[in-house]
């Protein structure tokens, strides 16, 4: 059923190419781990693993392989792989620490949204200048092929989303992720969509999601964990004020500016100064639930204050120009394995043969 559904929106995403020459093909599942997944999920990802033991000799037969994680990168160790070149696709734009992690050294590309994440891994020395280029937001181009329908939510209410991430180390959820659906529940004010990391769900044991039956019912509460909608910014899109902590995905809200608040649940000291917590410069920062009602009422009002803000992050966050991403990255990668060109700090996967097509 997961198969058919990837499927699904990777056709989705093709009509967008007419005359296309992709060919899809959906690597092997093992039994076994099929078997497992739905036990062990709750508490971690096997499967992904399995795949990649079950699938060497197709990886066998590629020169480059493009992933937006870490695991694959045990492919590079295998006997009879060790020609293959491994490139990175940032899977969001954040600022959080994790997102800088040592394996990124092992990657022979990095493909980089903007210069903010750009500057963050060379002066981290986790990538050589000559191994990373900018190429924009491909997901940006695509999000018309893959939006799912907003759900019908009461009029005459702001709609809140409410997006916290799965780390419970950072996340709002464990600490005051209920008492904030409470709130929204009794509210004759606002609507509330409920859009977490999709991790959160995934893995609820390991993240304590525990369920949500008592706010199902709600007719002004919508309440996603793992839907297409959750991915394509159908929420991100359509919602008027974004509550959340560290995801990633509030600069995917900010591709239009609206208001936005974090809830600090933990306290942290000296944010404003911290690379990693950029984003909180977007909106009012909340400790408490008896904050928040505050915060909301005058989310309107202060977003003068924040708007310059929102579009100076969006910008440094994204370089976007009137060349697709797609093709931007397209062509970095045949740039940097074909031609062997060499980037340099900040340059723009575009910035050599501007009118060149990707092989």
């Amino acid at each position: 059923m997961l198969g058919a559904a990837l499927r699904s929106v990777v056709e989705r995403v093709a009509q967008r190419y007419p005359g296309h020459k992709v060919w899809v093909h959906m690597v092997e599942v093992p039994l076994y781990a099929r078997l497992i997944d739905p036990v062990i999920k709750p508490f971690a990802f096997a499967k992904k693993q399995a795949v990649l033991d079950a699938n060497k000799a197709l990886f066998a037969d590629f020169d480059v392989l493009v992933v937006p994680e870490k695991t694959s990168l045990k492919l590079k160790r295998e006997p009879g792989l060790e020609h293959l070149k491994i490139v990175y696709t940032h899977h969001g734009a954040g600022d959080r620490a994790e997102a800088y992690y040592p394996e990124l050294a092992q990657f022979d590309l990095v493909l980089a949204p903007g210069p903010k994440i750009t500057d963050r891994l060379l002066a981290s020395g986790l990538v050589k200048p000559e191994n990373c280029a900018i190429v924009g937001y491909p997901k940006f181009s695509v999000i018309q092929s893959l939006g799912a329908p907003y759900p019908r939510l009461p009029s005459g209410r702001k709609t809140v989303l409410y997006n916290p991430h799965y780390s419970r180390r950072e996340s709002s959820w464990p600490t005051m992720g209920r008492a904030v659906l409470e709130y929204f529940g009794q509210s004759d004010r606002y609507n509330l969509i409920f859009a977490p990391h999709v991790l959160l769900y995934q893995r609820w044991f390991r993240h304590r999601a525990r369920p949500l039956g008592r706010w199902r019912a709600v007719p002004h509460m919508h309440l996603d964990t793992g839907s297409d909608a959750v991915l394509d910014m159908t929420y991100m899109d359509g919602a008027d004020i974004y509550l959340g902590d560290v995801s990633s995905q509030i600069y995917e809200f900010l591709h239009r500016p609206r208001p936005a608040i974090f809830l600090d649940a933990r306290g942290v000291e000296g944010w404003q100064d911290d690379d990693s917590f950029k984003m909180w410069h977007a909106g009012d920062v909340v400790r408490s639930m008896a904050d928040l009602p505050k915060a909301l009422a005058e989310a309107d009002a202060r977003h003068g204050h924040y708007l310059p803000m929102q579009k100076s992050l969006f910008q440094e966050t994204f370089d976007l120009t009137d060349r697709p991403s797609e093709r931007r990255a397209a062509n970095a990668i045949v740039d940097h394995f074909v031609n062997g060109t060499k980037y340099g700090k900040g340059v723009g996967a575009d910035a050599e043969e501007k009118n060149k097509e990707p092989a």
